[in-house]
C-alpha cells in the first residue's frame, strides 16, 4: 500500500470518530437535580444552606499544632475531649489483676473444678474443629472405641441430669449455649468434669438428631454393679431375645425402669445397648436399671434365680403343633397375661422376642427346662400382635399391679392384727 492511500485511510477514521463525538445528543450533567432555579425576574428571598468554610490559613494550622491540638481539630467545628490517660501505676495494677485472673482460671481448669470462688461455672472456650472434641466424640460414638475407653455419650440436658441424679460419673460436657449448661447446674458435681464450649454448627455436625439440643454429656459407662437404685423394685427380670430394632429395645428398657425391674438381660445378637436411638427412647433407663449385654444362653442360668418362674411373651394364642412355631413351643402351655397370679411366685422372668426374628429356639428350651408358660395378649379380630415395647409394658404393668395389691393386702392384715392384739 502506498503512503498516499495509508494517509487517506487514517484521515477517514479520524473524521468518523470526531463526527460521532459531535453527534452526542445528551449532556453529562442532565441527571443532576439543582436545589433551586433562580430566575433573573424573581425578587423572592431564597434561603440557601450555608456550608461551613474550612480555614486553611497556614498560620492557623501552625498555631493549633503548637498549642497541642490534634491536626483533625482544624476540620471539626467542635473539639473532642481528650481521652483519659492512666498513670503507669494504674496500668500496672490493671495488668496484674488481669494476669491473676487468668492464672486462677487456668488453675481451676487444670484441677477440673466446676465452680470458681464466685460460684461461677468454669468452662474452656474452643474454636471450631478442635481436635480434643473430635477425639472424644469419636471414642464415645464408636462401639469398639467405647469398649476400650469406657466412655458413653448422651445428648440433651435431660439425659445428662438423669445420669447425674443416678450418681453416674460425668467426665465431659460439650455445649454451645449457656442456657443449656445452666439447666443442669443443680446436678453438677464440684469437680472432676471438663467443660468445653464450641460453636453450635460443630454440635450439629456430630448430632444424631435433626435438631440438636446443643449439649453433649460423656459419662463413664455405668456397669450393672455401680448403678444405684432410687426406688423399690419388684421381683421381676427381663430377657431380651434378639431385639434388633433400637426403638423397641429402648421402649423395653423404659418399661423396665417404669415398673421397677431388678435387671434386664440382653442376649447376644441384640442391638447395641448404647446406640443413640436406644439411649433416646430409653429416656434415662441406662442409668437406673442394671443391664447385662451380650449374654450367651448357656450363661443364662447364672444370671437368673433358680426359683424364678419363666414366662414368654408370645403373640400366638393357640397351643397346637400346627399353629405353634414348632413342636417344642407346643409343649409349653399358653395363657392370657391376666390369667396368672404372679404374686404367688417368689420371682418371675419375662422373655421378650424381637419383631423380625421372633422367639428363638433357645428361649423355648430355657422355658421348657423351667416349666415355663407362654403369655398372650388377647386382641380383637384382625390384629395380629402389638409392638414389642407395648406388649412388654402391658404384661409388666399387670405383674406390678398384682404385687402391689398383694403387698397392700399383707400390710392391711398386719395393721389389723396389731390393732386386735
Amino acid at each position: 500500500m502506498s503512503q498516499k492511500k495509508l494517509f487517506q485511510s487514517f484521515s477517514q477514521i479520524i473524521i468518523r470518530s470526531s463526527t460521532a463525538m459531535c453527534n452526542r445528543s445528551y449532556a453529562r450533567w442532565v441527571h443532576r437535580k439543582p436545589a433551586k432555579v433562580l430566575l433573573p425576574y424573581e425578587n423572592t428571598k431564597v434561603d440557601l444552606k450555608k456550608e461551613k468554610i474550612i480555614d486553611l490559613d497556614p498560620s492557623t494550622m501552625k498555631n493549633n499544632q503548637t498549642e497541642g491540638f490534634p491536626k483533625s481539630s482544624v476540620i471539626n467545628s467542635e473539639l473532642k475531649e481528650p481521652s483519659p490517660k492512666f498513670s503507669k501505676e494504674k496500668c500496672k495494677e490493671i495488668t496484674e489483676q488481669r494476669q491473676d485472673k487468668i492464672k486462677r482460671r487456668e488453675f481451676y481448669l487444670n484441677q477440673q473444678k466446676v465452680f470458681n470462688e464466685n460460684n461461677e461455672i468454669m468452662y474452656e472456650k474452643l474454636k471450631g474443629n478442635d481436635g480434643r472434641v473430635s477425639t472424644l466424640l469419636v471414642k464415645s460414638k464408636s462401639k469398639k472405641d467405647r469398649a476400650r475407653s469406657g466412655l458413653s455419650l448422651v445428648e440433651g440436658w435431660r439425659l445428662i441430669a438423669d445420669g447425674l441424679q443416678a450418681d453416674c460419673k460425668l467426665k465431659y460436657i460439650i455445649f454451645s449455649r449457656l442456657d443449656d449448661l445452666y439447666k443442669i447446674r443443680p446436678f453438677l458435681p464440684t469437680g472432676g468434669v471438663k467443660i468445653y464450649k464450641i460453636p453450635y454448627k460443630d454440635i450439629e455436625m456430630w448430632s444424631d438428631v435433626e435438631t440438636s439440643p446443643g449439649i453433649f454429656g460423656i459419662f463413664e459407662t455405668p456397669t450393672p454393679g455401680n448403678i444405684k437404685k432410687k426406688s423399690n423394685t419388684i421381683p421381676l427380670n427381663f430377657i431380651c431375645d434378639n431385639i434388633r430394632v433400637p426403638g423397641n429395645l429402648g421402649a423395653i428398657l423404659r418399661a423396665a425402669m417404669g415398673v421397677g425391674c431388678e435387671k434386664v438381660l440382653l442376649t447376644k445378637g441384640c442391638v447395641d445397648l448404647w446406640d443413640p436411638k436406644v439411649i433416646r427412647s430409653a429416656a434415662g433407663a441406662h442409668f437406673r436399671v442394671p443391664i447385662y449385654p451380650s449374654i450367651e444362653w448357656n450363661e443364662m442360668p447364672e444370671h437368673t434365680r433358680p426359683e424364678s418362674a419363666i414366662f414368654i411373651a408370645d403373640s400366638n394364642p393357640k397351643n397346637t403343633v400346627e399353629d405353634s412355631h414348632d413342636s417344642l413351643a407346643s409343649t409349653i402351655p399358653v395363657l392370657p397375661y391376666y390369667g396368672v397370679d404372679y404374686s404367688t411366685f417368689s420371682h418371675s422372668t419375662l422373655i421378650i422376642g424381637g419383631e423380625t426374628e421372633g422367639i428363638s429356639e433357645d428361649s423355648y428350651e430355657f422355658a421348657s427346662s423351667r416349666n415355663g408358660l407362654r403369655l398372650n395378649i388377647p386382641l380383637i379380630e384382625g390384629v395380629d400382635s402389638l409392638n414389642t415395647g407395648m406388649a412388654t409394658a402391658v404384661i409388666a404393668c399387670e405383674i406390678k399391679k398384682q404385687f402391689v395389691q398383694a403387698w397392700s393386702k399383707m400390710k392391711k392384715e398386719k395393721v389389723e392384727a396389731e390393732l386386735n392384739t
